[in-house]
């Protein structure tokens, strides 16, 4: 099936089902429907967000960014329950989530690793 037959599909799948009316009760609704230039889109949308945003910040913000997964996966957790697929919207949540706690720890490390050899080098320094 090409990508346009299966983009009328769902469009007349979307005309067939009136929202109002119970006809399909089971069935959940998708806030959003696209294919992939639709997803080609969002990542445009991100990245241009993200390109602004370090440039307002004079490259600062980039230290928010590891928050930013963490807090997204957050809501995609605890909101999996009303996602179109519960599984693929934990899944996705904690694997956001994860990325961004590593990052965390790997700031950190290098922090905490760079304050180390700082005092070894002043340490070291002082003897001569």
């Amino acid at each position: 099936m090409t990508q346009n037959a299966f983009v009328e599909r769902m469009k007349e799948q979307e005309e067939a089902y009136d929202v109002g009316s119970n006809q399909n009760p089971g069935r959940r609704t998708v806030t959003f429907m696209g294919n992939t230039y639709d997803l080609a889109a969002l990542g445009a949308l991100a990245s241009g967000a993200l390109v602004l945003f370090s440039c307002v910040t004079c490259n600062m913000g980039f230290y928010c960014l590891p928050f930013i997964p963490l807090l997204l996966g957050l809501v995609g957790i605890i909101s999996a329950r009303e996602a179109v697929d519960e599984k693929r919207t934990r899944l996705w949540s904690w694997l956001g989530a994860g990325a961004g706690i590593i990052i965390l720890v790997g700031l950190v490390l290098t922090f905490v690793g760079s304050c180390l050899l700082f005092a070894l080098l002043a340490a070291s320094a002082e003897t001569y």
